[in-house]
């Protein structure tokens, strides 16, 4: 079936993908946005396989993995305890291609958005809908705020959330939302640019980091950083103050320090309230609600802009395989529905374990849960989980998991034998490396500056910024050593008396890093900077690259 007038009631995320894909199948599409120039909003969010396997059908998987940041792992700690409680990673899956993809909101949303631009979908701004009244003849109309009206239309796309006009109200606001803030990554701070990385006290307090990419137009990349916290406490919290609450973060997590530093006013933080609501009836003559109109849940799972399009894709395929939208939509829905109330059950099991008051379920989240995951099977169900594969979902939609080369690894750039990067315009920094190149009788190491093209391209995979260089490198075994552990590494490679040098891994890492980053601040103040980068002798040429 080709050719119906649909009229597309939200621009997010989940109404610019529905008017992509419907476009595409010869529908006359109109989107209706109640701002005047529409905008996303919210910080981070993460793309998972099953939303990656849409957007490879969109041909915008590129895109996005362009703009965002690569997950490979979701690890997370109990404190005061130090307890691993999370630590679910892609790859137990199977295969090399098993990730998600961390991403601004602003950066997805402008993906889709220039897509429908580019696509010439019409878009009606400043179009606050209230009603989709039914004609009677199976179709229906979509009234706004100002008396107006446009249609009719052969079937009228509800994707405006949670808070829909054209839904019943229904479900629960949960008691625990969060803080979130678009942050520049913190390259020194020794957080995984490949990880979700939180840390938790008991239930009642969680504090994340999640590497998001580069926002449209932003030099730098962003992480999401975010703090749970009740909804009716966001008043207390108001009052006692951002250095009050920063202290609070920095007992949870001292590495966030320079995360918080970032945050000068509490206007830089948005508070986000959650709620949990499945709408009894998805579908209705001439009219579907999906995403979050349909099933809204926390963010726990990551899964809700996934979820949406799955639902903008089911949708498409059912109109294709259909004879007429009546027919078409209660299609849609029961393509979908196994997967939804999966997830939606899982979601209500899965929150309370991490946003909640109580005691015993974190206790035994710590001390039983955590350890468990970390045993076959629990370490592939966690993952499948995740990402979003439970129930099988993509199947029935004849959709098959995103086969993206697996990302650049180390020795694709390098090669595999250990590699040393520094700073060849520091003077500190090519004098050790002359000293390894004297030193290192057994030729184990090779070196090139961070300023050619191996190193700055190490830098960019690693997620570091390449126009200053704060850390030495060691590759070596396709892994990644910075700091003070890549010094270490170093001098126990160089074999005796310098190998002696590695007692000091009995310094904790903390305090050994923070030596060397002090150094490293002030190394071209101390030592000089050279006005070329350093070039070597003839004699070793064939160890630099």
């Amino acid at each position: 079936m080709r050719g119906q007038t649909i009229g597309v009631a939200g621009c997010g995320l989940a109404g610019l993908a529905t008017a992509l894909l419907l476009h595409r199948a010869g529908h006359r599409v109109t989107l209706f946005e109640r701002f005047t120039t529409p905008k996303p909003l919210g910080s981070g969010l993460m793309i998972q396989t099953t939303g990656l396997a849409v957007l490879r059908e969109m041909a915008l998987d590129q895109a996005v993995l362009a703009a965002g940041a690569q997950i490979d792992r979701l690890f997370g700690k109990a404190v005061p305890s130090g307890r691993t409680v999370l630590d679910v990673r892609y790859a137990a899956l199977g295969g090399t291609t098993a990730f998600g993809i961390g991403i601004h909101r602003a950066a997805l949303f402008d993906v889709l958005y220039q897509a429908v631009l580019r696509a010439g979908i019409t878009i009606e701004t400043g179009r606050i809908v209230t009603a989709a009244p039914n004609d009677g003849d199976g179709r229906r109309h979509l009234a706004f705020s100002d008396g107006t009206s446009a249609g009719p239309f052969d079937l009228v796309v509800d994707t405006l959330g949670l808070a829909s006009p054209l839904t019943p109200a229904a479900g629960r606001t949960l008691a625990y939302g969060a803080l979130w803030a678009s942050l520049d990554w913190p390259h020194d701070a020794g957080f995984d640019p490949h990880a979700l990385e939180q840390r938790y006290v008991r239930a009642s307090t969680m504090v994340g980091v999640l590497p998001i990419g580069a926002a449209p137009g932003a030099p730098k990349p962003q992480t999401a950083f975010f703090w749970s916290l009740r909804g009716d406490q966001l008043e207390t919290w108001r009052q006692r103050g951002l250095e009050t609450w920063k202290d609070d973060v920095r007992k949870v997590w001292p590495a966030t320090a320079p995360l918080l530093d970032q945050i000068d006013t509490p206007e830089r933080l948005t508070f986000a309230a959650y709620a949990h609501r499945t709408t009894a009836a998805p579908a209705e003559p001439g009219l579907i609600h999906i995403g979050d109109a349909w099933h809204a849940a926390s963010p726990q799972l990551g899964q809700g802009a996934n979820m949406a399009f799955l639902d903008a894709y089911a949708l498409a395929r059912a109109l294709r395989d259909s004879e007429t939208p009546a027919h078409a939509v209660p299609r849609a829905i029961a393509l979908r529905r196994r997967h939804v109330r999966t997830y939606q059950a899982m979601s209500a099991l899965f929150t309370p374990v991490y946003q909640s008051d109580g005691h015993l379920l974190p206790l035994l989240r710590d001390r039983i849960a955590g350890p468990l995951t970390k045993l076959w099977p629990a370490t592939r169900i966690l993952a499948a989980m995740v990402a979003g594969l439970i129930g099988w979902p993509l199947r029935p939609l004849g959709l098959a998991r995103a086969t993206q080369a697996p990302r650049t690894t180390f020795s694709d750039i390098a090669g595999h034998d250990p590699l040393i990067v520094f700073d060849g315009e520091c003077v500190l920094c090519s004098t050790q490396a002359q000293f390894v190149l004297r030193h290192d009788h057994a030729r184990r190491f090779r070196l090139t500056t961070a300023q050619g093209e191996v190193g700055r391209a190490l830098y960019g995979r690693l997620g570091l910024p390449t126009d200053v260089y704060h850390t030495m490198l060691l590759i070596s075994d396709d892994r990644a050593l910075m700091h003070s552990d890549a010094v270490l590494a170093i001098a126990g490679g160089l074999g005796w008396p310098w190998r002696v040098a590695t007692i000091a891994r009995i310094v904790p890492r903390a305090l050994r890093d923070r030596l060397y980053r002090f150094v490293a601040r002030n190394r071209y103040r101390w030592f000089g900077r050279h006005d070329v980068c350093w070039r070597p002798a003839p004699d070793v040429m064939d160890r630099i690259l």
